[in-house]
């Protein structure tokens, strides 16, 4: 990658994480955490999940890390459920509440409307989301990789 073109993308990232900042001032929830938003999103495409699952989509963090910021999830914010798995004791499975479907529809909007954002911005042509869908579908393969995912713990 050339100069001009690290500069210009750390430019546009920090112009997305101010447009991300003042959402979240004028947000009526807490702001979550990536690790936070991370397990949400995870919970909400596959549904019900074990801690060991959910620990295994992050490889950055340990089992005990997760597991920490799941029960802050449970107990401070009401987010997610927990429930002891009836099939192994040793389990516990983790689903969204309510409020924690609120709150990833809530996330979710703000990161669509920030990349809605960004297209207006850049005045994407139809020709070119195409090509862009090409590329970051490319790219998703690679992260997976890179990141030590195996099948079972992507989608």
């Amino acid at each position: 990658m050339g100069p001009d073109l690290e500069k210009a993308i750390l430019e546009l990232s920090l112009k997305m994480r101010l447009l991300k900042v003042v959402q979240e001032e004028n947000s009526p929830s807490e702001n979550p955490t990536e690790r936070d938003i991370m397990i949400l999103k995870l919970l909400n495409e596959r549904g019900k999940m074990s801690v060991s699952q959910i620990a295994a989509a992050d490889p950055s963090a340990s089992d005990s890390t997760i597991s920490t910021n799941i029960t802050k999830l449970w107990r401070d914010k009401n987010l997610v459920s927990k429930t002891i798995s009836p099939k192994n004791q040793r389990t516990t499975i983790v689903e969204l509440t309510e409020k924690g479907k609120k709150e990833i529809e809530l996330i979710n909007k703000q990161q669509s409307e920030r990349f809605n954002t960004l297209f207006h911005a850049i005045n994407v042509t139809d020709d070119e989301k195409q090509v862009l869908l090409k590329i970051i579908k490319r790219a998703i393969p690679f992260f997976d990789k890179h990141l030590g995912l195996d099948k079972s713990t992507t989608k």
